[in-house]
């Protein structure tokens, strides 16, 4: 089980083992990151490998808000570490069985997060031209 794994994050920790951190208030509950968060979870993995296997499952979790059923709490909405790695767990289990869907899937978010970055950028550029307009309408 993944319990062992899953630890909640002291700030001032440091980790010499592979790791990762996972967001544990509020509607992003769940979410990974390399970097710490304040309310934080860290998953301490044996091997590279390992850690970045489930830092992906929990970002495809994430963001298909698989962990919004285990949010409780009435004002700000946390997670509780033993529900959250039950959950890592059976995900973990049922991908397993499905390794080449699940690969097939992470490369779909890979070109889905490529095609955000893309979209971010153009906006940021349509709100450049914006501003370039009103300037030069304004200083003539």
């Amino acid at each position: 089980m993944l319990k062992s794994k899953i630890k909640t994050h002291k700030i001032g920790n440091s980790y010499n083992q592979p790791h990762f951190f996972i967001l544990n208030k509020g509607r992003n509950s769940g979410k990974p990151s390399p970097e710490w968060y304040s309310n934080s979870f860290v998953f301490l993995a044996d091997s590279e490998e390992e850690r970045w296997h489930f830092y992906y499952l929990c970002q495809a979790l994430w963001q298909g808000k698989y962990f919004h059923q285990l949010l409780i709490g009435s004002v700000i909405e946390f997670i509780r570490i033993d529900e959250f790695a039950v959950a890592l767990h059976h995900a973990n289990i049922t991908i397993s069985q499905n390794k080449a869907d699940f690969t097939e899937l992470l490369g779909y978010f890979k070109q889905l997060d490529e095609h955000q970055t893309n979209l971010t950028k153009q906006i940021k550029l349509i709100h450049q031209v914006r501003q370039s307009m009103i300037y030069k309408m304004l200083h003539k």
